[in-house]
């Protein structure tokens, strides 16, 4: 570390192609650019509907799961989708509702989107306006975060519940308006940020276009692949269990197991454990945007007889790199190009369940996820050999070594550091027998009816966070360090909200100034990265964009466990944002309970 104090931060209250667009003249006052409709049929219909009653209106529509999914298991992007400087305006009708579904063959309630599971693909170019107006036909209140997005100016629009805006009221809807940063382009994703409500299913790709990323034009064709988990039973039933005294299995008691996580029943590829399938042609360069939207699981990707380069990493473009697997963590992004470049036929596609990163097993979990891609014949079952190489179970990231950013780009010298701990403990409340997940000595609660980028917006840097809320305050623009010590066992995937970071440093045990080694030359660069079990990272940012910025693990259970702090920067400039008046009301439409799926 160097050029600024170190402190701890104390606990004081302080797919598929979606069908053509039309383009037609805008009808939102103010705008002079063309905006594209997407239809959904009846399901637009409805979202229409809902908005001409007025935001925070909302439907009063029944609920019921009667529903049947859509799955999405072959996002082919199209290929005619142009990539251009030239701005225009993105619109979205949405429904979130339940429906009943069987990724793996176990009819479950699921919760989706517009009834498609993964949900809708959003594709844009950077530089544009996005507009998605969602309505919300759960029971319960949900959110909509867009994983990645800087957000500049417009942090009430992050979606992430208790911090940036309440949930949005069943039978009510919320619409989300924000310009894509000019100068973002890559692989991104949506997803629910209300309890864990994403692990029922709504989540999504969203991907960002630009001639301007070094990667464009090295390729010929695209396709997304999104990795998850899966569960039979809805994630509100396990979270309950999961954070009683006795948690999953009634290991927790005592200390003996704390923190253990449900299983998964399954792994998904596109949406479906099995059968998946991608057909492509031959003799062309693919660029393979892998996503992981699970909830607990890293995987390890691969295709048999095909080589990968890596060259984008959580939207930030890369050296080309050559692997024969890739490792994914939750909510981590990559780009690989392949090549069809093999015999004609059908590949296993394989994504590798990490299951040694459980601490508890599933007997019935096949942890190898198969698809079949392929070229210049028709599809059979596939008889390839995965590598012959074996990659090593210790689930982390890829070696920092091999991330090199296409552009290079050395951090400025830092003016902050901050000490962050990552723990389980057993609380007080519960007589010594429940466990919460800590940062330091906060475990966060969401604050349902007063957000706290509101009570920012009200009171300024004077603003007083109650206990739950572990917030890192900066009235003028900052670099900061941030160094988290993992005295867990486990390795935890952190995010942080509407930033880009450096990765300095990582290793084995704790942070030693001065003895841990740091990189400041071209270090990688993404917004997610794995901490290692009972191991250290470091990384820099530049605290620039005004608003309340989450940083959190995004291991679903230990998100709602505790595992979550807050950037708050520039609060003069967060009292000039203009948050919507819906946004306002929904928040005295709460009733102040937890959200459940």
């Amino acid at each position: 570390m160097e050029d600024g104090p170190t402190s701890e931060v104390s606990a004081e209250p302080a797919g598929v192609v979606l069908e053509k667009a039309e383009i037609t003249p805008s009808r939102h006052p103010g705008h002079r650019r063309p905006y594209v409709r997407v239809f959904c049929g009846v399901i637009v219909a409805l979202a229409v509907l809902a908005l001409s009653l007025g935001l925070g209106l909302g439907l009063g529509l029944k609920h019921n799961s009667q529903n049947t999914v859509t799955t999405n298991s072959s996002f082919l992007l199209d290929p005619s989708f142009e990539a251009t400087s030239t701005p225009t305006t993105r619109y979205y009708e949405w429904v979130v509702g339940e429906a009943t579904g069987s990724p793996d063959g176990y009819k479950r309630t699921m919760l989706v989107v517009n009834n498609q599971f993964p949900g809708p693909l959003i594709e844009v170019n950077s530089g544009d306006e996005l507009i998605v107006n969602v309505f919300n036909g759960l029971p319960n209140g949900t959110t909509i975060h867009w994983h990645g997005q800087f957000q500049n100016g417009t942090n009430f629009m992050d979606g992430t519940n208790g911090i940036t805006q309440c949930t949005i009221p069943p039978g009510s809807n919320f619409t989300y308006q924000f310009t894509i940063n000019a100068n973002q382009y890559g692989t991104y994703w949506w997803h629910a940020h209300a309890s864990t409500q994403y692990t029922d299913g709504i989540y999504g790709p969203f991907i960002i276009h630009s001639p301007n990323e070094p990667i464009y034009g090295t390729y010929d064709r695209e396709v997304v692949i999104i990795l998850s988990d899966w569960y039979h039973q809805t994630s509100s039933g396990l979270l309950a269990q999961y954070l009683s005294s006795t948690g999953i299995d009634g290991s927790n008691v005592g200390g003996e197991n704390s923190g253990a996580e449900p299983p998964p029943d399954s792994g998904l590829i596109n949406g479906k454990s099995t059968g998946s399938a991608l057909d492509l042609d031959p003799n062309l360069r693919y660029r393979i945007r892998l996503i992981n939207a699970g909830t607990l699981t890293e995987f390890v990707f691969s295709v048999d007889s095909h080589p990968l380069s890596v060259v984008e990493a959580d939207g930030t473009s890369l050296e080309p790199v050559a692997v024969h697997r890739v490792p994914i963590h939750v909510a981590q992004r990559y780009s690989v190009i392949l090549e069809t470049n093999q015999s004609s036929g059908s590949y296993n596609v394989r994504a590798e369940m990490q299951t040694v990163c459980y601490k508890l097993s599933n007997p019935a979990l096949d942890n190898m996820v198969l698809a079949t891609l392929t070229y210049g014949a028709d599809p059979t079952t596939p008889k390839t050999q995965d590598w012959s190489d074996a990659y090593p179970q210790d689930c982390v990231d890829l070696n920092s070594t091999m991330l090199v950013p296409a552009i290079t780009m050395d951090p400025p010298n830092n003016t902050q550091s901050v000490l962050v701990s990552v723990s389980f403990q057993q609380t007080v409340e519960s007589g010594g027998t429940k466990t919460l997940a800590y940062l330091n000595n906060t475990s966060w609660q969401a604050d349902y009816a007063n957000p706290t980028l509101f009570q920012l917006y009200q009171m300024g840097e004077q603003t007083s966070f109650d206990s739950a809320q572990l917030v890192v305050l900066n009235e003028d623009i900052a670099v900061i360090d941030v160094v988290v010590n993992n005295y867990d066992d486990s390795s935890h995937p952190f995010h942080l909200h509407g930033h880009v970071f450096w990765i300095l440093g990582e290793g084995d045990g704790s942070y030693q100034p001065g003895i841990s080694a740091l990189s400041l030359i071209n270090p990688p660069r993404r917004d997610t990265l794995t901490i290692p079990g009972f191991g250290w990272v470091s990384f820099r940012f530049v605290a620039d964009n005004p608003g309340l910025w989450a940083f959190h693990c995004h291991i679903g259970w230990h998100m709602v466990a505790g595992l979550l702090m807050q950037f708050a920067s520039l609060p003069s400039r967060v009292q000039e944002f203009a948050i919507p008046s819906y946004a306002w009301q929904q928040c005295t439409m709460q009733n102040g309970s937890p959200v459940v799926s």
